[in-house]
């Protein structure tokens, strides 16, 4: 007695599209969970790299990680993410190029890798951000997120996994070879 082989249906290209974009959303969920807790685990903080005062070592775009420490734990040519000191807001990420401690307070000099000159304020840090690690384009896709053109991108990325659950999901059953076949009886 053969045995019959068991046909799988046909894909349609909904079910394709459907599985493709759970299957990265999966993925895609994964990586922020497991993002969001090594941050919280190891009081890492990630920033964005705006400019190219870093490059090569750190490209525009990218995202930096970076713990909290005491400004005396750091060393000359440790990478540091401080406050501005020009009056602006946000935050600096430079090389320090000098260390002076006098009387509990620490002064750092900071130089960009790429920037001819050393940056023209002195840094007067109790705490800086140390450098832990670096994500290229991870920063420009964060960044882009932001952008009302990100937002409608992301709205739509959102609708169409909603689509994808709510209507991909709905499959005609196939009989199973275990049920009985419907009878008919005479209406009387």
């Amino acid at each position: 007695m053969a045995r019959r082989r068991r046909e799988r249906p046909r894909r349609s290209l909904w079910q394709w599209f459907g599985s493709a974009l759970l299957t990265f959303s999966a993925v895609l969920g994964a990586i922020a969970i497991v993002t969001v807790a090594v941050c919280a685990v190891f009081g890492l903080r990630p920033v964005v790299v705006i400019s190219g005062s870093m490059e090569p070592t750190l490209p525009v775009g990218s995202l930096v990680f970076y713990r909290t420490v005491p400004a005396t734990q750091v060393v000359k040519g440790d990478i540091v993410t401080v406050p501005r000191q020009d009056g602006a807001t946000g935050l600096i990420t430079h090389r320090v190029k000098e260390i002076t401690t006098k009387g509990g307070v620490t002064t750092l000099r900071l130089k960009g890798d790429a920037n001819a000159t050393e940056d023209p304020l002195p840094y007067v840090v109790s705490s800086v951000g140390s450098f832990v690690g670096v994500v290229p384009v991870a920063g420009t896709i964060a960044l882009a997120a932001r952008t009302p053109l990100g937002i409608a991108a992301v709205a739509t990325y959102v609708a169409a996994l909603v689509a994808v659950i709510v209507f991909g999901r709905r499959r005609e059953k196939a009989p199973s070879r275990h049920t009985a076949p419907a009878t008919h009886r005479p209406a009387s």
